[in-house]
């Protein structure tokens, strides 16, 4: 199952997500969290002192070129030209499973006890002037169309603020999509130009109302936010102020206000069955769309024929002996 924590910068987007993966780490026995997120503070907000790494601090929008390079596999189909992040599966391809085991996780992943953390990384100086962080989201993005995962497997991301998911094909790699807001007019809008833009993922869409401190508040957000798109409402919090002041037991009272909103949240995710052909409709259009719109003019190459029609998740699933789910026979 996939989760990802979009909202306007400053609501509490990465405090609210790594709340969550710290209450999912408590009840499932392997959560693994991305920072997808251009300011990268994900790992600081889990408040883990125990890291440890392969060796080194990846960020995987470095390693883009490596990820691909490894999630290609031995498939015959792409005839020397180029695979690019919306480019669907073969049969021959690399997958990647929910695990701490798995080479990619093993490798590009920080670990803290049952939680692997992967982080796309930021802006450097050698970016400046030349590129976008939607291509640093590129590894990401074929990490998840290749990521066999079922529903007894969690994924979290923060993600990049604002309506920036949209433009990738990440919009649609997530089971739900939950926005963070403040009881602001910026804050809501937010929110509302993501419904408007993709109004094809208002069903998969949800909103946590943050810092809401009187009656007043949840008012506000009700008028703009339809209830049943609500899962819950959580108060600015004292608590994690004092653990920020250095009080660390104050972060079990933290967690302890947030509590009832993220059981809806992992309620409201596993309650989602993933319909794969549909999932694998949606890349193949897409990658075809962005082929026409520039990627064949980039490359010089029609990048969407040839491919691999025969490859289906399910078949994916039964080669790499993994549990199918129900959702994706």
């Amino acid at each position: 199952m996939r989760v990802a924590f979009l909202g306007k910068g400053g609501a509490g987007k990465t405090t609210t997500s790594a709340g969550f993966i710290r209450y999912l780490a408590s009840k499932k026995p392997f959560v693994l969290a991305i920072d997808a997120d251009v300011n990268a503070h994900l790992k600081g907000a889990l408040h883990r002192t125990d890291w440890v790494n392969s060796g080194k601090d990846y960020e995987i929008g470095e390693e883009r070129e490596e990820i691909i390079r490894y999630l290609k596999g031995t498939r015959k189909d792409l005839e020397g030209k180029d695979m690019v992040g919306t480019t669907p599966p073969s049969l021959d391809s690399r997958f990647i499973s929910v695990s701490p085991e798995d080479e990619l996780v093993k490798k590009y992943a920080a670990k803290s006890g049952n939680l692997a953390l992967l982080t796309v990384g930021t802006y450097k100086e050698s970016d400046v002037g030349g590129a976008c962080y939607h291509v640093k989201l590129t590894g990401l993005q074929s990490f998840f169309h290749h990521l066999l995962d079922t529903e007894n497997d969690y994924v979290v991301a923060d993600t990049t603020a604002g309506t920036d998911n949209v433009a990738t094909s990440l919009s649609f790699a997530y089971d739900i999509n939950v926005f963070v807001v403040e009881p602001t007019k910026k804050s809501v809008q937010v929110y509302l130009d993501y419904i408007a833009v993709a109004p094809h993922l208002k069903d998969r869409t949800y909103v946590i109302a943050n810092k809401v401190d009187n009656p007043e508040d949840e008012l506000f957000i009700l008028k703009h936010v339809e209830k049943d798109r609500l899962l819950g409402a959580v108060p600015q919090s004292k608590h994690l102020k004092r653990f920020e002041q250095g009080k660390k037991e104050a972060l079990d009272d933290f967690m302890a206000e947030q509590a009832v909103v993220f059981e809806k949240v992992l309620e409201t995710v596993e309650a989602k069955k993933r319909d794969w052909n549909k999932y694998l409709e949606l890349l193949r259009t897409t990658h075809t769309k962005v082929c026409r719109d520039w990627l064949d003019d980039y490359f010089g190459f029609k990048l969407d024929e040839g491919l691999d029609t025969d490859f289906t998740y399910e078949k994916a699933f039964a080669k790499t002996q993994a549990k199918v789910p129900v959702s994706a026979k």
